[in-house]
């Protein structure tokens, strides 16, 4: 079975995928230095430390992309949050203009009955 085609259970603490990607980035920067080394000695031997660092990236890449998730649901709950505060104050407004108009119109009868 192909590791890199199998799906670890969904985590949705952005806490610990932070520390997967900082994890898997610390993997990746030893594969890293260890396939130089390794091409410096014996440049026909690396396909095993190229496959190793080529499925770390493969998997900071799947981690990364869990945070697009957390993300959307972030900015939807700002964008939101922003258009309930405008209407908030647009009700405070239309209900302060509602007001001068009762007054205005309390003035006008009271006019008329004098």
């Amino acid at each position: 079975e192909d590791p890199t085609l199998v799906m670890e259970e969904e985590c949705h603490d952005p806490v610990e995928i932070r520390e997967n990607v900082k994890r898997l980035n610390q993997a990746v920067l030893n594969g890293f230095l260890k396939l130089v080394q390794k091409l410096v000695h014996d440049p026909n031997d690396n396909k095993k430390l190229r496959d190793e660092l080529s499925h770390n990236l493969f998997l900071m890449l799947q981690e990364c992309n869990k945070f697009r998730e957390h993300q959307a649901r972030e900015i939807l709950i700002d964008t939101l949050e922003q258009q309930l505060k405008r209407r908030e104050e647009g009700l405070k407004m239309l209900n302060t203009q509602i007001g001068e108009a009762d007054e205005a119109l309390e003035a006008l009868r009271k006019f008329r009955k004098n």
